[in-house]
């Protein structure tokens, strides 16, 4: 099985698939609040590591793939964050001997699309296609999750 993250604060995209892109488990760990206190981020980040805890003890994954971290004059201010929740996974892939992979958002565009500078709209449809989805994911960072856990299939190397 192999495991694609959209880490975020607020929407944490993941999803998991098998080897024949079948769908186990895809979605978002979602917070509603915004502008969020040092305290409810250090309790975010305590709810991400206990999903991923419980998550990869639950199912044998080979692989983790996710979205390197990219900041831009938006994002600053929750990049500590951001990163936090990264290591959070790591943490947990590395405690379950489950290989890390990381692609950045324009690596993620080019593989899924061809082309680097895709809208997050064409992402979502290319995700719906390899899956055979009727219905587009409700939020983009569970369509980058899934784009990155078929890359994480189709990349892998035992």
């Amino acid at each position: 099985m192999f495991l694609g993250i959209d880490p975020g604060v607020r929407k944490l995209g993941y999803a998991l698939i098998k080897d024949d892109l079948s769908i186990i488990d895809a979605g978002i760990v979602l917070i509603n609040e915004k502008n969020l206190d040092r305290e409810k981020y250090f309790q975010r980040m305590l709810e991400i590591n206990n999903f991923f805890e419980e998550f990869l003890w639950k199912y044998k994954i080979k692989a983790i793939w996710m979205e390197k971290l990219f900041f831009t004059k938006f994002n600053q201010a929750n990049a500590e964050f951001v990163f936090g929740m990264r290591w959070n996974v790591i943490i947990q892939a590395l405690k379950n001997n489950i290989e890390i992979l990381e692609f950045t958002p324009t690596e993620l565009k080019k593989n899924i699309t061809g082309n680097w500078k895709a809208e997050k709209i064409l992402v979502q449809n290319f995700v719906m296609k390899i899956y055979w989805l009727k219905n587009m994911p409700q939020y983009n960072d569970s369509a980058d999750a899934l784009g990155l856990a078929f890359l994480a299939k189709r990349l892998y190397k035992e």
